[in-house]
C-alpha cells in the first residue's frame, strides 16, 4: 500500500487507536509522534420525518506515540476524539468527545499494559461484523446501563488493560475500575473485568480462519449487573471475508425477569478489483423483558476507493424489525428502510 507519509498499519492491539496513523517525528533517541484523521460527509434518510434526508458531517483526530525506556520497554499513549462539525451547536458545548485517551507500557513479546479510555480487546471479536463504512454495531448495547462511560464494550472509562500476542494467538484481560459518571439509573459503576481471544489459524491454499472469544460483566453500587459474551469467526480466502457472530448480554436489575438481547449476524466482503469493495450482511438484534426492540436489517454496500485510505460509499439497509418500547432510539426507525451516500478522507 503506497503512502505520501512514512505511515504505519496498526492494528487495535498496537500503539495507536486506529487502523492507520502517519509518523510525523522520530527522535535520535527512537521517540516518535503519530497523526491520524478522518473527515467524511454523507448523505442519508435514516431516521427523518416524511423520508426527508439529512446531510452530515464526521470527524475524528487522533495524536500518540512512544518513548523507548530501554531496549525492551517503551511509554506509549494515544488520544483520539470526535470532532463537532456544528460551530452554532457547539457554542457553550463540547466540540471534542472523546473516544480513547489512553497511556501505558509496550513490552514487544511480553505484551502492552494501558491504562484509561483504552481501544477495548473485545474490538478483536465486534471487528469481525464492524465492515460498512457507517456501522451501528448492535452487539453489548446494554453496557451503558451499568457504566454511564461506555460506548458498547470499545471504549469504556477507567479500565486497565493487558494484551499480547503470541503465536497466532492475540488476546486480551481488562479490568474496569469504577468512575463518577452516573448510568441511567442514577448510579455510578463499582467495578467490570472482561477478556477476549483470537486464534488465526493458517489454511494455506484455503485461506485463513480466526475463531473469536469474548466477555465482559460489569456492576454498579446499586447492584445492577451486566453480562456479554460472544463468540465468531472471520473466514478469508482470497478477494472475499466472511464472518459470523452470535452474543447475548443480559442486564439484571433485580426484577423478576432480566432484559436480554440476542445478536446475531453475518457478513460478506469482496474486493472486485484495486477501486471497487462490494459488502453484504445480515443482522438479527431480539430484545426480550427489556425494551422489546428488534432488528432485521439487511444492508447492501458499494465503495469506490479514490486512493489507498479515501473513498466514496453507498449502502441501502432494508428493514423489518419492530421499535419496541423504546422508539427505536438506539438505531433509529427499526421499521423504515434508509440509504447513505458520502465521501471519507483519511490521513
Amino acid at each position: 500500500m503506497k503512502k505520501t507519509l512514512a505511515a504505519a498499519i496498526i492494528s487495535s492491539l498496537c500503539v495507536s487507536g486506529a487502523s492507520y496513523a502517519a509518523n510525523i517525528y522520530k527522535g535520535e533517541d527512537g521517540s516518535e509522534v503519530n497523526v491520524y484523521g478522518r473527515l467524511g460527509y454523507n448523505i442519508t434518510d435514516k431516521d427523518t420525518n416524511e423520508n426527508d434526508t439529512n446531510g452530515e458531517f464526521d470527524a475524528r483526530i487522533g495524536l500518540g506515540g512512544s518513548q523507548p525506556i530501554n531496549d525492551q520497554f517503551s511509554v506509549i499513549g494515544w488520544a483520539e476524539y470526535q470532532v463537532g462539525a456544528a460551530e452554532a451547536e457547539n457554542s457553550g458545548g463540547d466540540s471534542l468527545s472523546p473516544r480513547y485517551v489512553w497511556a501505558g507500557i509496550d513490552g514487544k513479546e511480553l505484551g502492552k499494559v494501558t491504562g484509561g479510555r483504552v481501544a477495548s480487546g473485545l474490538i478483536m471479536f465486534t471487528d469481525i461484523v464492524d465492515v460498512f463504512a457507517l456501522s451501528d454495531i448492535a452487539t453489548a448495547r446494554q453496557a451503558n446501563r451499568v457504566d454511564g462511560t461506555a460506548v458498547q464494550v470499545f471504549r469504556q472509562d477507567a479500565t486497565l488493560q493487558y494484551q499480547n500476542s503470541v503465536n497466532g494467538l492475540d488476546f486480551s484481560v481488562a479490568y474496569i475500575f469504577g468512575n463518577n459518571d452516573v448510568n441511567r439509573f442514577g448510579e455510578v459503576l463499582d467495578y467490570g473485568m472482561n477478556a477476549a481471544a483470537r486464534y488465526t489459524l493458517d489454511l494455506g491454499e484455503g485461506g485463513s480462519l480466526a475463531p473469536v472469544l469474548a466477555y465482559q460483566y460489569s456492576e454498579d453500587k446499586d447492584g445492577n449487573e451486566y453480562n456479554f459474551w460472544g463468540i465468531g469467526a472471520t473466514y478469508k480466502i482470497g478477494a472475499i471475508s466472511l464472518g459470523a457472530e452470535y452474543s447475548e448480554d443480559e442486564l439484571d436489575t433485580g426484577a423478576a425477569n432480566k432484559s436480554k438481547d440476542e445478536v446475531w449476524e453475518v457478513v460478506a466482503i469482496y474486493d472486485l478489483n484495486d477501486y471497487w469493495t462490494l459488502r453484504g450482511g445480515y443482522r438479527s438484534l431480539e430484545n426480550t423483558d427489556g425494551d422489546e426492540l428488534e432488528l432485521k436489517d439487511t444492508t447492501l454496500e458499494a465503495q469506490y476507493h479514490l486512493t489507498s485510505r479515501s473513498s466514496l460509499f453507498a449502502s441501502y439497509v432494508f428493514r423489518d424489525g419492530d421499535n419496541g418500547t423504546n422508539g427505536g432510539a438506539d438505531f433509529g426507525d427499526a421499521e423504515e428502510d434508509f440509504y447513505q451516500l458520502g465521501i471519507r478522507y483519511e490521513f
